[in-house]
């Protein structure tokens, strides 16, 4: 099947109905929830992954990062490469790629291989992300009903990360690290099936030459700048090795910037910018995920390491915040339409930043009945400021430049998460190595123990001489509580950030189609 338009691309997706089938939305769906699931569920299987494969620490840390290297790095080039050569066999071609890099990753018998299929399983992960947004704009080519799935979306993302643990936890716990990977296969051959036999192909409106120049800088651009994020704390901010990347991100961002400014079909046009819907889009996801994704990083940590639990029992206490950004994402598409989403992203940003600042309340050995309303309000904070504003966002932008649009918005919630989870890790890292070895003075410790937690390896404490572990992890952990404290005030003021870009820039535009250099509109539906 094949369509030129989106009216009837909707018509043939939906049939005699004219409803889009819903078996072919639980198949795109479920792609996604595959992307999102992986970015969770192998976090549980690193310690028989440590075992099985013989990984050192920092092993183990790029299992996890391979994969977001390659995803934050690609998001736009995929979202732009959809508007050009169709969504249904980007998104098709992805999906398959994703089930196989699973394979070879359930199959690697190195961390050496399993890094590198990592690392592809992030592409073909980038891929699938905006170009269902694309997917989503054809089949819903009215604004409203297009919002609501943007919701979905959300909704379905905040289940796979709220399944990640618990299913990663029983597969781990009966099957092994494998299984984790091995789980993506049926999945992703029935989804692939369904999507082929009843996803309508719809033919680029505009078939432009590729911007292979801008692709590779932006590219080069991000990549370098999310490995100097993620290799900060543990090489040191001021090596050479994370000052170089951080320069030739600069260098690599600016001469994109000046190349697309130059172009006259460029991959991301500068114009949508002016449009402040689409500006607006970008700082709200980069300060409240950055910060929600922070958050959630020391939370993790806090109940892990300080606490002493499972990652299941981790797990199943952040379901409250998952489960209410799944409900949150759909209810906040359905308030912005009735209230605007100017009131909708500006409640969601101010609930986070009070999230962040309840957490600062938080002391060593406080239970789950002292932290159980702060994972709520970040749930909801999270479901009011990101669909309705990428709902606005994608409305900013004509139809035809969907992916680009989905990318821009995708690209900034990425790149502000890997930066969150940065900086976060970076002031609690910095407030040990200035507190711990004080807090622990007048303990018998050797001097390399000291070293080690001041370095911020909690693990090590739990495995002192029993008359003294009480004492260190009493005091380590009020020092490390200390130090997310400061993280949490960093995060809030990034939510008052957002705040700020939703009251000035989400105000009602009207907005209409324009030219590629023109990029978003000037007037039309809406905001």
């Amino acid at each position: 099947m094949t369509s030129t338009g989106t009216e009837t691309l909707a018509e043939e997706a939906g049939g005699a109905t004219g409803r889009v089938s819903p078996l072919l939305l639980i198949a795109l769906f479920s792609g996604l929830f595959l992307v999102f699931l992986d970015t969770t569920v192998v976090n549980v299987a690193l310690p028989d992954l440590q075992e099985k494969l013989d990984a050192d620490v920092r092993g183990l840390q790029w299992v996890v990062d391979a994969y977001l290297l390659t995803f934050s790095c690609l998001l736009l080039s995929a979202g732009a490469l959809a508007d050009r050569i169709g969504a249904k066999r980007l998104f098709v071609g992805a999906l398959v790629g994703f089930t196989l890099t699973s394979a070879w990753c359930a199959m690697s018998g190195s961390v050496g291989m399993l890094l590198a299929a990592r690392a592809a399983q992030g592409v073909t992960g980038a891929v699938l992300m905006p170009v269902s947004m694309v997917i989503i704009t054809q089949l819903y080519p009215d604004p409203t009903a297009r919002g609501r799935m943007v919701g979905v979306q959300s909704a379905v993302a905040g289940l796979a990360l709220t399944a990640g643990p618990l299913i990663g936890g029983v597969l781990v716990e009966r099957y092994g690290w494998q299984s984790v990977f091995w789980v993506n296969i049926p999945v992703g051959v029935l989804a692939v099936i369904v999507l082929t036999a009843l996803l309508p192909h719809a033919r680029p409106e505009h078939r432009n030459s590729m911007d292979i120049v801008g692709q590779l800088l932006f590219v080069a651009g991000v990549g370098l700048l999310t490995y100097a994020l993620i290799e900060g704390n543990s090489a040191g901010w001021t090596s050479v090795r994370i000052v170089g990347c951080f320069a030739g991100a600069a260098v690599a961002l600016a001469a994109f910037v000046l190349w697309e400014a130059r172009q006259a079909h460029p991959m991301l046009p500068l114009g949508f910018f002016r449009h402040p819907h689409v500006s607006a889009g970008a700082v709200i996801n980069f300060c409240v995920f950055g910060a929600m994704f922070g958050a959630v990083f020391l939370l993790m940590l806090t109940l892990q390491e300080v606490n002493g639990l499972s990652p299941v029992q981790a797990g199943v206490r952040t379901v409250v915040m998952t489960a209410t950004v799944a409900v949150a994402s759909i209810v906040g598409v359905v308030v912005g339409e009735r209230v605007g989403v100017r009131l909708t992203a500006l409640v969601g940003a101010l609930a986070t930043a009070g999230a962040l600042l309840g957490l600062c309340l938080l002391e060593y050995g406080d239970g789950f009945g002292s932290y159980w309303w702060q994972f709520l309000l970040l749930g909801l904070g999270a479901g009011f400021a990101g669909p309705p504003v990428t709902a606005a966002l994608l409305r900013a932008v004509p139809e035809e430049r969907a992916g680009t649009g989905s990318g821009v918005g995708y690209t900034s919630r990425q790149v502000g998460s890997v930066f969150g989870v940065a900086v976060s890790g970076a002031l609690v890292s910095h407030h040990l190595r200035t507190a711990a070895p004080q807090a622990l003075a007048g303990i018998p410790l050797p001097r390399e123990a000291v070293d080690r937690i001041a370095s911020g390896d909690l693990s090590g404490a739990a495995k002192l001489p029993e008359q003294i572990r009480p004492v260190v992890l009493a005091r380590v952990g009020a020092v490390f509580m200390d130090g997310t404290h400061v993280a949490y005030l960093a995060g809030a003021g990034a939510c008052l950030v957002a705040a700020v870009a939703a009251l000035l820039l989400l105000r009602p535009i009207a907005v209409v189609p324009g030219a590629d250099r023109g990029g978003a509109a000037d007037q039309g539906s809406q905001g």
